[in-house]
């Protein structure tokens, strides 16, 4: 089963672009389309259709995208299976955590975590707010670390780590930079600005529309993405404005940043189950993460 080429047409359907599916799957432009060109040869249909610049899949490709998702499921499911049954003679503690949040998680905080308890695995699962609640609250993981609005829930038990902003993000030579006020309050301001969102389902794409609706504001969506990182490139190349955290900001990173009016905060919290018992494995994790990320 060539895994790698449903990879390679589900994250086109969601980028609809091959430029921006080309930069997340770390291939050429001209590479990934060879590979869709072959793909639609070997079906003899077409996957893509072209809709104002943007790449839409056909009837065909809706079916084989469907198809693709559920393909890669089974097999990863397999996969893990396998992978459990290998660990069988270990422990697991299952972890869950945005892809961008925690920097270098697994080379900081795994060999500390193994050298204390090598009797145990750590089984990380990358996922948005909305999965790690999920996962607490059906007893699938022991943690999670994720966004939230307050460092407190009456279902999960917070241990909170961060505490960081979302701020407005637009490319560094845009003309607006120099008529925007400090702060920004109304972001109708920018009505005639693409705006490249979070996922469906996350923590921040709430907090985004919220935002919106506050401005009485809909805005133009070139795409919603889960990876700050991606995000953040695509500003500086100038293909829209964007909501990232003030942590991933740097000075010549080829991005004008503006604070909102009222702020919009967000915590970085640690959490479980309030009904959880936390052993000594998890109580020695949170204190790790405590230790290298939180703040003083």
């Amino acid at each position: 089963m060539n895994t790698r080429l449903m990879e390679y047409m589900i994250a086109i359907s969601e980028e609809k672009s091959l430029s921006r599916a080309a930069d997340r799957l770390l291939i050429s432009q001209p590479a990934l389309t060879q590979q869709v060109k072959k793909l639609e040869k070997e079906l003899d249909t077409r996957l893509f259709r072209r809709k104002k610049n943007q790449l839409i899949l056909t009837d065909a490709g809706k079916i084989y995208v469907n198809g693709a998702r559920s393909a890669l499921s089974i097999y990863y499911h397999a996969l893990e299976e396998i992978r459990n049954l290998r660990m069988s003679g270990r422990r697991k503690l299952t972890v869950v955590k945005g892809s961008h949040l925690l920097p270098e998680f697994l080379q900081k905080v795994l060999p500390e975590f193994s050298k204390k308890h090598p009797e145990l695995f750590l089984n990380l699962i990358c996922g948005n707010a909305s999965v790690a609640a999920d996962y607490l609250l059906n007893g699938m993981a022991d943690l999670a670390v994720m966004p939230a609005a307050e460092p407190s829930n009456s279902l999960l038990q917070y241990f909170p780590l961060q505490k960081d902003e979302l701020l407005l993000a637009l490319p560094a030579g845009h003309p607006m930079t120099c008529l925007l006020p400090a702060a920004i309050s109304d972001l109708s301001l920018l009505a005639l600005e693409p705006f490249i969102l979070h996922q469906e389902g996350s923590y921040f794409l709430n907090h985004e529309q919220s935002l919106f609706a506050a401005s009485h504001f809909m805005p133009a969506v070139l795409c919603e993405i889960s990876d700050d990182d991606t995000a953040k490139k695509m500003v500086a190349e100038g293909k829209g404005a964007a909501f990232l955290p003030r942590s991933l900001s740097a000075p010549d990173d080829g991005c004008a940043y503006f604070p909102l009016n009222p702020p919009a905060y967000y915590h970085i919290v640690i959490a479980c189950h309030q009904s959880s018992v936390i052993s000594g494995p998890i109580r020695d994790l949170i204190l790790l993460l405590l230790n290298i990320y939180g703040e003083p």
